[in-house]
Formats: structure tokens, C-alpha cells, sequence
């Protein structure tokens, strides 16, 4: 149990960061489904999407990396490298997965799997190199 403890507080935003990453999902998954029912077909993809980036800033900036800005400058760095990198990560997933099953003729399903653990660890060292590091 005492063990079970240590990895818990050695590992405590890594999990913090999936938790937060479950729910962006389903904050994706719901404003795509209220989308979809109120008939917006076709704009229901890129809203939710967009939604649950933001929605991921805030609960990264709050919950995960517990930052705080002195300026509102800082603030608007901080978000836009954010999002930036949120935006290099799609770039990335957008090119592996094609890469992976047109030209390395690996099968669909493990490539998207693999693309999608790739990008998860990508945010989140971007996350802690880039967006969310400690000030000294």
C-alpha cells in the first residue's frame, strides 16, 4: 500500500493529466451529441473539437499544472502556447497516421492507437516543457 502511495504522489500530475484528458473527451463527446441533436450535422465536429480544447486549457491550467499568471500577458503567452501546441500535435497526428498505413502498410486500428498514445505524451511534455513550466 505504502508503495502503491509513492508512485501515486511520484506520478500525481501524469494522472491528473489522463483524468483531465477523460474529461475533455466527454466534454467533446456531449457538446458533439447536444450539436448533433439540435441539428447542427454539420458543424457539430469542429465546434465540439474547438469546445474541448479550450475546456482542456482550463482544466490543465487549473486542476493539472496548477499555474498561476502575475500579468495578463503571461496569461495570453501561456494560453497561446497552449493551443499552439495543441495545433502542432493535430499537424503530427494528421501525418502519422496516413505515414503509417499508406506507407509503412502498418493496419489502421494499432496505427491510430499508436498515433494517439504518441500525441498524448507529446501534449503532455509540451505541456511541461513549454506551456505550463515552473517559473524559477
Amino acid at each position: 500500500m505504502k508503495k502503491l502511495r509513492g508512485l501515486i504522489v511520484k506520478y500525481k500530475t501524469f494522472l491528473l493529466y489522463l483524468i483531465a484528458g477523460g474529461l475533455t473527451t466527454l466534454v467533446d463527446f456531449a457538446v458533439f451529441a447536444a450539436l448533433l441533436f439540435a441539428g447542427f450535422v454539420n458543424t457539430a465536429n469542429i465546434i465540439s473539437v474547438l469546445t474541448a480544447v479550450v475546456f482542456a486549457y482550463f482544466i490543465n491550467k487549473l486542476m493539472v499544472f496548477a499555474t498561476r499568471c502575475e500579468s495578463f500577458r503571461e496569461l495570453c503567452r501561456e494560453a497561446v502556447a497552449f493551443f499552439a501546441s495543441r495545433g502542432l500535435t493535430t499537424v503530427f497526428a494528421l501525418a502519422a497516421y496516413p505515414f503509417l498505413v499508406s506507407v509503412l502498410k502498418f493496419p489502421p486500428l494499432p496505427s491510430k492507437i499508436a498515433v494517439t498514445v504518441a500525441v498524448i505524451l507529446l501534449n503532455y511534455i509540451l505541456s511541461v516543457a513549454v506551456v505550463f513550466r515552473k517559473k524559477n
